[in-house]
């Protein structure tokens, strides 16, 4: 460390920008900018959790445990499968989704719903949303939310493909997504549930249909080496020689 700043044009006894009294605020409000986001990330992972233990006493109730499905299974005529992430997840499908579906089908969406459980995707709806609710005036914050929802649906996509058909996957949103009435009670998945015919459908069965090749993994590598290597450049050019 001593040594980074050295090499940055500091030592120990030069004066810190921004520590005397006129820079307290200039420490304060990004300060501020930072920890508004993180207070809100945690109020909506709080408020999230209460709702999926309301829902989850609501399914203990009128549902019934399928060890077979490793889900619970609720009387109800519309085709739904969701899940509760969290500590106690839960994956949930609806009477009407098992009538309609095929066993392929079927097993494609319950392995869409592992996906999100596997992957903590209601960490990054929390965020977002916590993001969207903070700087709401910002078109960015407004459009995060939604997005960021879409691509993490794409994602558990593409994690169900991995092990079953485009074909399965594809025709079981599309029946459900038909199928679907908006609607309350234990039938209806809750606020904080990620459910398999969630947002975007159409744009999402369009891109499992789509049969362009995909990307080679070393291309996928070095996109992702340079966008996580890219918020390092200012610091390094800062700290560069003749560059200060």
């Amino acid at each position: 460390m001593s040594g980074l700043l050295r090499f940055c044009g500091l030592t120990f006894d030069a004066p810190i920008p921004g520590t005397g009294p006129l820079g307290v605020p200039a420490i304060a409000v990004p300060a501020s900018v930072a920890l508004l986001p993180l207070a809100r990330f945690g109020h909506e992972l709080l408020r999230a959790r209460r709702v999926r233990a309301r829902h989850r006493g609501v399914l203990d109730m009128v549902g019934r445990r399928s060890a077979r499905l490793r889900a619970t299974v609720l009387d109800h005529d519309t085709p739904a499968a969701y899940c509760l992430p969290g500590r106690r997840p839960r994956i949930v499908v609806s009477a009407g989704a098992l009538r309609l579906l095929s066993p392929a089908q079927l097993e494609s969406v319950l392995e869409h719903e592992r996906a999100h459980i596997a992957g903590r995707h209601h960490l990054a709806l929390a965020a977002t949303e916590a993001f969207a609710r903070v700087f709401r005036w910002l078109p960015l914050a407004r459009e995060a939310s939604a997005q960021t929802a879409l691509l993490l649906e794409m994602a558990a996509d593409d994690r169900a493909l991995r092990r079953h058909p485009r074909q399965a996957l594809a025709s079981a949103l599309y029946t459900m997504a038909a199928g679907h009435a908006p609607g309350g009670g234990a039938g209806h998945a809750p606020g904080g549930a990620l459910t398999a015919s969630g947002p975007g459908a159409v744009v999402r069965l369009r891109r499992m249909l789509d049969a362009r090749r995909r990307p080679h993994p070393a291309l996928c590598g070095v996109v992702v080496t340079v966008a996580a290597g890219l918020p390092l450049l200012p610091p390094l050019l800062g700290c560069a020689p003749g560059m200060g």
